[in-house]
């Protein structure tokens, strides 16, 4: 795999392209470095994944840069370093007809990639994912399929529903032929229930799990949070859940992110979360 540095947008992150063999073409990712960071220490790594119509440039915008730049600053977030993959309208899934490998151009390219050009703190308490909106799905299917790789996984306005209700979901978005070549017809089973695969602690395999939406989020998604927290909650399994004020959408996921990324950094986080908020934070 070859990574070249390449101009980006005008904003705080850098881009660099890389010639991806998982998708047989070239794709590109964009860092946020924290700022004052010599780039000598080893710091965390926070993957984000976008949500569809988004791309890697998306995250590279004031109010979500200046939000981190200033929390870290300020000493109240731990700094870390962030990348943010090209995802299309992927879902960050490996296809079920094979087209597509998106979750192993995140996991077998990118981390690896950015491990090797940066000081990134070593095992999974190094790793941290995070995905909004089609972001939060796809990265939840991803934290699934091996939780122990990653300290953390935060899923931030996200539809969580089993697996008959996340087809009918998307059916609405997509048309039957492109659902099947994604996730495969109806009754392959392909992908990964959260309902099934989080049934008790142990599934967790030592990660953290934060997830929430927004009050005014899209249709259906602050119901399926409220749904997975209750499920949670009745079968033990530690997690953070947090309903925010705002809707779905940047301007919303900004003033979002240095608290849920304090929380998941470092879960000794003194940040105080608006009063607005509900919380709820595994001990």
């Amino acid at each position: 795999m070859l990574a070249i540095a390449c101009a980006g947008p005008a904003g705080r992150l850098s881009y660099t392209e890389v010639a991806s063999v998982a998708m047989n073409e070239r794709l590109r990712y964009g860092i946020y470095r924290p700022p004052g960071w010599d780039r000598n220490e080893p710091l965390p790594l926070v993957v984000l994944l976008h949500g569809a119509g988004d791309d890697e440039t998306t995250a590279d915008r004031r109010a979500v840069t200046e939000a981190l730049d200033q929390a870290i600053a300020a000493g109240e977030l731990p700094p870390f370093v962030m990348v943010t993959p090209e995802g299309r309208r992927g879902f960050w899934v490996n296809w079920y007809d094979g087209s597509a490998r998106w979750r192993d151009w995140v996991i077998d390219e990118v981390i690896p990639d950015v491990r090797r050009n940066h000081p990134i703190v070593e095992g999974p308490e190094g790793l941290h994912l995070m995905g909004v909106s089609m972001g939060g799905g796809g990265g939840m299917q991803v934290w699934l399929e091996e939780p122990s790789r990653f300290a953390s996984a935060t899923i931030l306005s996200a539809p969580i529903l089993d697996e008959a209700d996340t087809r009918a979901f998307l059916r609405r978005f997509m048309p039957a032929h492109a659902l099947e070549r994604v996730f495969g017809p109806p009754g392959s089973s392909f992908g990964i229930d959260p309902y099934v695969a989080l049934g008790d602690e142990t599934s967790l395999a030592g990660s953290r799990l934060l997830f929430g939406a927004a009050r005014n989020d899209r249709g259906g998604i602050k119901a399926s949070n409220r749904a997975f927290h209750r499920h949670l909650e009745e079968r033990g399994v530690p997690h953070g859940f947090v309903e925010f004020s705002g809707g779905h959408g940047w301007t919303t996921w900004a003033r979002v992110f240095p608290f849920v990324l304090c929380v998941q950094l470092d879960p000794g986080c003194k940040m105080a979360a608006p009063a607005a908020w509900t919380l709820n934070l595994a001990e």
